[in-house]
């Protein structure tokens, strides 16, 4: 059965609520940027691991919430002649640039965290647990601030799941320094560091996997072809989706190509055909770059 017919939606990714999104968005980047500028000053004056480590961390967050607020302005700008689909691209590949450089400063402190383990050396522990508490609580002000803007872009929700690991690791730096400075364990800095390295670590595999996924234009996570052909098929009618492609401009945008062989008694409804795919695309699975050829199959 054919819905009634809609407006296709134009090819452009739209943010809902993108002013509101772009000044939390500023107003996290600052936040982080200012902690980890503290935290990087903190680790130097109290020689703590920790403390480095979750700087790297919180620099990992900073970098999300930059991407973030990157892919939100770039979907504003209009394309140009020679970038037709704009410059959403330069989100993966800063990704991949950065997660490379997070990942080789945790891979440095992870190492160092060992070595100290059997060589554990003095910590300040008083100004370590006060940094880092700081660290916690802007971590947890990032979560006040984006957690209202959830349900308005997915980047956001992306930004907001990195603030909650960065909170848990700052939990991990907190709970360390309170070990070094009430029992005088100094080697708990040194496992704070590799804990906090370890969810770096973590962090960066997922950066790395959906960015290659992204560049080899991997079907998006979630979205099945055999799921998106029975969609289609609901409107159009059984075995008539062939040559369906599906991948992503970068880690909001989703496009999708694909044929729609019809009988000839149905090519007088192929603009409303086409109108209802559309509208079902952008509202079952947020796709809105789609070309669809439609044909005329025999009797």
């Amino acid at each position: 059965m054919i819905p009634p017919p809609a407006k296709p939606s134009p090819h452009q990714h739209s943010h809902s609520n993108a002013p509101h999104s772009k000044s939390s968005l500023r107003i996290a980047l600052a936040a982080t940027t200012a902690i980890f500028v503290v935290e990087v000053a903190g680790a130097l004056w109290t020689n703590s691991l920790a403390l480095l480590s979750d700087s790297a961390h919180v620099f990992m967050d900073a970098l999300s919430f930059g991407l973030t607020y990157l892919a939100i302005v770039l979907a504003e700008k209009p394309i140009s002649d020679s970038r037709t689909f704009g410059l959403h691209r330069l989100e993966v590949f800063a990704a991949l640039i950065n997660g490379a450089t997070v990942f080789l400063i945790a891979a440095f402190i992870a190492i160092h965290a060992f070595q100290r383990l059997s060589r554990p050396q003095d910590i300040a522990a008083l100004p370590m647990l006060a940094i880092a508490a700081l660290g916690l609580a802007v971590n947890l002000f990032v979560i006040w601030k984006l957690h209202p803007l959830l349900g308005d872009d997915v980047n956001v929700r992306s930004a907001f799941l990195h603030a909650l690991g960065d909170a848990l690791a700052s939990v991990a730096v907190v709970v360390g320094g309170g070990i070094v400075y009430f029992t005088g364990f100094q080697a708990a800095d040194s496992i704070a560091a590799l804990l906090v390295a370890a969810i770096i670590f973590v962090g960066v595999y997922g950066i790395f996997r959906d960015s290659v996924q992204i560049l080899l234009e991997a079907a998006p996570k979630g979205l099945e072809k055999d799921k998106l052909i029975a969609a289609v098929e609901e409107i159009s009618g059984s075995e008539t989706v062939h040559d369906l492609h599906i991948w992503s401009l970068c880690s909001h945008i989703r496009s999708l190509s694909l044929h729609v062989i019809l009988p000839q008694a149905m090519m007088k409804d192929q603009q409303k055909i086409l109108a209802a795919v559309n509208l079902m695309m952008e509202r079952k699975f947020n796709i809105v770059h789609t070309t669809i050829q439609i044909e005329s199959g025999e009797e």
